[in-house]
């Protein structure tokens, strides 16, 4: 046998060079949208929040938090708090680039393009197995310029690192199967979890298909592996704070006219009901609001595979014998499975687009399986090549437009209003700074901020925590538009006082400030 010949039964051999060439042209098209993204972070981005954890544990505070939310408060609670609503592993991540001398953000930022050029890199892998490294091109070229992988509202997160380990894990279950493969994807399911909770919506899938063929043994050492990396933490939750779920909050959000938006948060010392509790007192709202938030992500994923990569994969289904259509996407039935869960899971809990990162590489693969008979029936290997290059460039082009309505819709807060809400607060560092962007304000003050609580509960919250200032950003007025808080815009406008607090004093490199009078 030759060398590069397949044994009977065994995998074709790995194209490592076009994986490789796939992963460097999605490394420079992810540096340059780094590029254009660093300086437009949105105030109300998590990767501020990313980066103050990263902080508190590079300085020996433990993964904890200077910001936090009115509804993880209790009468008790003082800074530094105990993060709650979200996994460790990026914090760490930044605190190890700290180490280094890697400042974040831009720590966070280089992060996410490497993750970008590994996950495009695997995608070609996984489907050039599942089918040939024709398909791994057509999955590569309709993921590499997706705008929500290039996502500007929610650029620098571990998101995408996260999906590029779920795809790592799909290719060791379906490629190989030795023990030691299901082992090593345990470990990177364990990673995966550990960045982002809901990667636990994957492990029930992954597990059967780490036993498919009645290979038990490959499942109970994949199983094992996750219990022996994964339940220390729920344990030393459970020690340290009482925790008895990886993240607390209420995932149902309470989207009805008593909480419209997310305003739950937003809440003090209130008993909310968990989700089967919402479900049995809403069941009609929460019936519209799955039926609606399925129909929603079936658009943003269509929005981010874009019409020639649906195109394309719809005349490779029909160009195929009427028996073989189907057959075609058979090979990626646990990948359709999965990316289906993710986005009937998310359905139920929230809308955004980011919950469909995990889930569009999948997709990806799936439609390169399936696009693979329309490249020399439509255009011929000679304009395969710029067929894939105007593919590429429709999906970059609509990355620049949503980079641009990103910054539109939620400009960036310059380095100038740190500086003027430093001054205006003064040194001293005793009380809470109340704030619509409390994880902008802990890593730029570095002192300790609380999400702006409903007006309501305003007096309960200050008699329990004592207030240092309230800064409302500029976009603030529609957050509480969309919160149903007509009062503290009332209050931004100056037309009801805030006992306790001087009128608004507008900052002139933007947003409003109210000062203690005591």
């Amino acid at each position: 046998m030759t060398r590069g010949q397949i044994k009977p039964g065994g995998n074709p051999p790995i194209p490592w060079g076009n994986a490789a060439a796939w992963g460097l042209l999605a490394l420079v098209l992810a540096a340059v949208f780094a590029w254009g993204t660093y300086s437009r972070i949105p105030p109300s981005s998590d990767v501020w929040d990313y980066s103050q954890e990263a902080r508190q544990l590079a300085r020996g505070e433990g993964f904890t938090s200077l910001y936090t939310y009115p509804t993880h408060l209790d009468a008790h609670a003082a800074p530094p708090f105990p993060v709650r609503w979200r996994m460790p592993l990026y914090a760490a991540i930044g605190a190890g680039l700290l180490a280094i001398g890697v400042p974040l953000p831009l720590g966070y930022f280089v992060v996410a393009v490497i993750a970008h050029a590994f996950l495009v890199a695997l995608i070609f892998l996984l489907a050039a197995h599942l089918q040939s490294p024709r398909a791994g091109t057509m999955a590569a070229a309709f993921a590499i310029a997706s705008p929500i992988l290039l996502d500007p509202f929610s650029a620098g997160l571990s998101q995408v690192p996260t999906a590029a380990l779920g795809v790592a894990i799909w290719l060791l279950l379906l490629r190989y199967g030795r023990l030691s493969s299901a082992a090593l994807a345990g470990v990177l399911a364990s990673a995966a979890w550990y960045l982002r909770g809901e990667s636990i919506l994957m492990m029930p899938l992954w597990v059967a298909c780490a036993a498919r063929g009645r290979r038990w043994d490959r499942g109970l050492a994949f199983a094992l592996v996750i219990a022996a990396l994964c339940l220390p933490w729920i344990a030393h939750l459970r020690t340290q704070t009482g925790a008895g779920a990886p993240i607390q909050g209420n995932p149902m959000l309470l989207y009805t006219a008593d909480y419209p938006g997310y305003s739950s948060t937003r809440t003090y010392l209130e008993t909310l009901p968990g989700p089967l509790a919402y479900v049995i007192a809403h069941p009609i709202a929460f019936a519209w609001r799955f039926a609606k938030d399925a129909a929603g992500y079936g658009m943003d994923l269509l929005w981010g595979l874009g019409p020639i990569a649906l195109g394309l994969g719809l005349a490779g289904l029909l160009l195929r014998e009427p028996k073989e259509r189907w057959k075609a996407l058979r090979p990626a039935g646990w990948l359709l499975a999965a990316a289906a869960v993710q986005i009937a899971a998310f359905s139920c809990l929230e809308r955004s687009p980011r919950f469909l990162v995990p889930a569009l590489p999948l997709v990806c693969v799936a439609l390169g399986l399936a696009a693979t008979p329309a490249l020399d029936r439509i255009c011929g290997r000679r304009n395969q090549a710029a067929l894939l290059a105007l593919l590429v460039l429709e999906r970059g082009v609509l990355v620049g437009v949503a980079t641009r309505d990103a910054e539109r819709r939620f400009p960036p807060l310059s380095a100038a209003v740190a500086t003027q809400l430093h001054d205006a607060l003064g040194s001293a560092r005793d009380g809470i700074v109340w704030t619509d962007v409390p994880d902008w304000v802990a890593w730029h003050l570095d002192r300790p901020a609380l999400l702006l609580p409903l007006w309501r509960q305003r007096e309960r919250v200050a008699a329990d925590h004592p207030v240092a200032g309230v800064y409302l950003s500029p976009g603030a007025r529609t957050r509480n538009e969309a919160d149903g808080e007509a009062r503290w815009i009332h209050a931004a406008d100056g037309l009801e006082s805030i006992p306790g607090l001087s009128p608004p004093e507008a900052l002139s490199a933007g947003g409003e400030v109210f000062l203690p009078t005591y």
